[in-house]
């Protein structure tokens, strides 16, 4: 069955959503490989790709995770005035070290997930420039403890998962495990890091017309040493409508100590959770969800969350408008 995706201007199908979740099991993987694990030829893979990509419904981006050089992602809270919400979301969404941004509680908060880059610039934006915006009236700040569901663990996926465990290793074949060695950022890393950004397939090639003096095998190699040491990552980035999924919420779990552990996991797993979180502040675990209808919501809290030993309190935050996905800002 087809459904229009997001501009109105193409329709998705069935093998458009088995391309984007092999992508989100291997972001860089090679056409040809997508096609073999599908059945299908690689022109077929690569059209519906491009297709996809120019409509805005599913593109991969990379993105750099500070918490191999000490530094913890934040989940911002910020409650601000109605009429401030919007401008003070997209000032955020302007910065390059923000991967998402959204006005919440119809228009009196906006949250945003942050990824310093350097110590310097957390601090000017969380001890000086945001505490002296004079629409915000409070804020709250959380730092991600550990992730249980995200674009650096196992992540969300789009459909039922209908590849085998044999699939899943031709498509991850040559992928950069994650090993810990130690890398430190250079001037060089941000051509390459900025392109990465923008499209996360980038060629080798494209890479290295858009570096600093580099080869194209120094390219290739930078490339891998970063993924190796877990600063760089890659995720798919798709448009609301192409999932079928428009009620977004933010919901907030306290949970006792001792069930912490268990009740992330759980939520972890669940298939309308995007990212699961254990966090600092008033809720234990942070949890991003997404339904068809505020009935799949409705039951996600009752049953799920409810039926868990552990939890004491839970808070639902309807999302309202997103300013900023992926590091994308959107129209």
């Amino acid at each position: 069955m087809k459904r229009e995706m997001a501009n109105g201007s193409a329709t998705r199908d069935e093998l458009d959503l088995r391309i984007a979740h092999c992508l989100q099991i291997a972001p860089r993987a090679a056409f040809s490989v997508i096609a073999s694990v599908l059945g299908v030829s690689e022109q077929t893979v690569a059209r519906r790709y491009r297709r996809m990509r120019g409509a805005g419904a599913v593109r991969v981006v990379g993105f750099i995770d500070p918490g191999p050089t000490g530094r913890q992602n934040w989940m911002l809270r910020l409650f601000c005035r109605p009429d401030a919400s919007v401008g003070i979301g997209q000032a955020l969404a302007r910065r390059d070290d923000v991967q998402w941004v959204a006005v919440m509680s119809g228009g009196t908060e906006v949250d945003c997930v942050l990824r310093p880059r350097s110590s310097d610039a957390q601090d000017q934006l969380l001890l000086r420039q945001l505490p002296k915006t004079v629409q915000i009236t409070g804020i709250e700040a959380a730092m991600v403890l550990h992730v249980y569901r995200g674009s650096t663990a196992r992540d969300w996926r789009v459909g039922p998962d209908f590849l085998t465990a044999a699939q899943e290793r031709l498509l991850t074949d040559g992928t950069p495990a994650v090993t810990g060695r130690t890398v430190e950022l250079s001037a060089r890393d941000e051509p390459l890091i900025g392109l990465l950004m923008r499209e996360g397939r980038a060629t080798y090639a494209e890479l290295r017309a858009a570096s600093d003096g580099m080869t194209e095998a120094q390219v290739r190699r930078r490339v891998t040493e970063l993924r190796e040491a877990g600063l760089l990552h890659f995720d798919v980035d798709m448009d609301d409508g192409f999932t079928g999924q428009t009620l977004f919420a933010r919901v907030l779990v306290t949970v006792a100590p001792s069930h912490l552990d268990p009740v992330g996991r759980a939520l972890g797993q669940h298939p309308d959770v995007r990212f699961c979180g254990a966090t600092t502040g008033p809720a234990s675990i942070t949890v991003s969800v997404a339904f068809e209808d505020v009935d799949g919501l409705y039951r996600f809290i009752t049953q799920d969350v409810g039926r868990l030993d552990g939890v004491a309190h839970t808070q639902v935050i309807p999302l309202d408008r997103t300013l900023k996905r992926a590091g994308a800002v959107l129209p």
